[in-house]
């Protein structure tokens, strides 16, 4: 409330000034709070048993100076609110509700409420006072009320209130957000908000969801599907009609994967009607990776996103169950888009990680099937062995590592390998030494995981020294009592032949 320090209300007017304030605070309390008055008819009225009148009034009018008698005092506490102008259940229209508390000079004639909003001309109504009781109610408070201004759900708009003759300085503007149809009574009392309330129960083994629809606007068809929310919901199936004249609003829809953007919508099937989503997967998020593919004659990995997702994808190598070592420069950020990597070596440990807000999950496509090429190992005398086979002609370096953290290895050579023509690297003792490992991996791909072999199992073929002289004290004799038994069985043999 703004008010001059000079001005000093006395007696009968200020009890009646300090009750009026009381309701327009009120007033203000409830349109701060979002509930919504309701009214058959829009009207125009004004206390103090002053007879007011409402009309059209032109937006475009000049100004003049102030007169001594008025300033800013003169109309104050004003309100503007929403309401519901309805006629029966269901047809309901919002409207604005705006309220001033006016004293009543001989140089006042009037109010002039005017709005403007985003691409419409600014419409005002007038509301007068009747002239022949201006001079007997001079100095008077008058509440003046109007609600007839017809608005939208979810509108802004600029309402302004002028004095009427039009006085410069007098003029008050407010800006209001139109309740949107989030809003509990809009969305059940005006049918453009009206969009039902959809319930569901979901058959996972024969995929599919059951479907309740209730709260739908009377005397009107519905229409229900599925679809998959994007930036708009991109359907997926052929609309249901449910007929206005069925008393049970039930509908049965099939589905073929549980996505986190697979919605049921529903809308009347009136023109331009508000639709309603409800997304019975929101949260199986991990539905979203498998559609990963490889084109083994591009030797190309790509996935594309089903529903849109903040997600940084990239390409690791499987070291057990709980760990992928990410591939260098192999991440990308995807949204909606398709992700490619190309040349990529399908081994059965490389993998794709998919990274977002909620976590990590790793798929990895190749792991039930058998690599394009490996690698054997043979240890004959003092040789060692390591045998390159595969089955697609193809490039691998090879190096010896040792097993320390981090991992130190150093590259020795690369190879061509031909396809059904294995190649044999042929390595030192000293890969037998402990914590020795052969490191060997694609050179032809793009990405490649790098297979690791250690601990090798050498023999060099000779009997052990040791072995020989005391490993065995009881091969020696062992070895004379079966000569002996064999020289005796044969004497015994020659001897019976004689005697024959």
């Amino acid at each position: 409330m703004i008010r001059d320090q000079g001005d000093r209300p006395r007696g009968g007017r200020t009890r009646m000034r300090s009750a009026l304030l009381m309701v327009l605070t009120a007033c203000g309390v409830l349109a701060e709070g979002g509930m919504m008055d309701r009214m058959q008819h829009c009207s125009t009225h004004c206390s103090q048993e002053v007879q007011c009148r409402a009309r059209s009034h032109s937006a475009f009018e000049f100004c003049k100076e102030t007169a001594t008698e008025l300033n800013r005092t003169t109309v104050q506490g004003i309100t503007i609110s929403t309401v519901m102008k309805c006629e029966q259940e269901q047809r309901c229209s919002p409207h604005l509700r705006v309220t001033a508390l006016v004293q009543l000079t001989k140089q006042l004639r009037g109010l002039a409420l005017c709005m403007l909003s985003a691409g419409m001309l600014e419409t005002c109504r007038a509301v007068t006072f009747p002239r022949r009781n201006l001079h007997r109610l001079t100095g008077q408070q008058v509440l003046v009320h109007d609600d007839c201004f017809d608005v939208r759900p979810g509108l802004d708009v600029h309402v302004t209130l002028k004095t009427i003759p039009s006085y410069c300085n007098l003029t008050w503007s407010h800006d209001l957000r139109v309740p949107g149809c989030n809003n509990v009574d809009l969305r059940k009392n005006v049918p453009e908000c009206i969009s039902g309330t959809i319930e569901y129960v979901v058959d996972s083994e024969r995929r599919e969801l059951s479907v309740k629809v209730s709260g739908i606007l009377e005397d009107w068809d519905y229409r229900l599907r599925l679809c998959l929310k994007g930036f708009i919901c991109r359907g997926t199936s052929e609309h249901i009609l449910i007929k206005k004249e069925e008393p049970m609003k039930n509908a049965t829809l099939r589905y073929s994967r549980a996505l986190p953007c697979l919605c049921i919508e529903g809308w009347s099937s009136m023109p331009d009607a508000r639709r309603t989503q409800v997304c019975p997967f929101r949260n199986n998020t991990g539905e979203l990776w498998k559609g990963v593919t490889f084109d083994a004659e591009q030797e190309a990995l790509s996935w594309e996103p089903e529903c849109p997702v903040e997600a940084v994808v990239s390409l690791c190598q499987s070291a057990g169950e709980l760990d992928c070592h990410d591939l260098a420069n192999s991440s990308q950020v995807v949204s909606s888009k398709k992700v490619v990597f190309s040349k990529v070596d399908p081994h059965p440990k490389l993998c794709v990680k998919f990274s977002t807000a909620a976590g990590s999950w790793v798929k990895c496509p190749f792991v039930r099937q058998n690599a394009a090429w490996d690698l054997t190992f043979s240890s004959v005398a003092q040789h060692q062995t390591v045998t390159v086979s595969s089955y697609i002609n193809t490039k691998v370096v090879w190096g010896l590592c040792r097993n320390s953290k981090p991992m130190e290895c150093d590259q020795v050579a690369s190879l061509a390998v031909e396809k059904f023509k294995p190649v044999d690297i042929n390595l030192t003792m000293e890969t037998c030494g402990p914590g020795v490992c052969v490191q060997v991996r694609r050179t032809d791909v793009n990405f490649s995981v790098q297979v690791l072999h250690c601990n090798f199992q050498c023999s060099d073929g000779y009997p052990d020294e040791e072995k020989t002289g005391n490993g065995a004290p009881w091969l020696l004799p062992s070895l004379c009592c079966l000569t002996l038994t064999l020289l005796l069985a044969f004497s015994a043999l020659m001897i019976f032949k004689k005697l024959n």
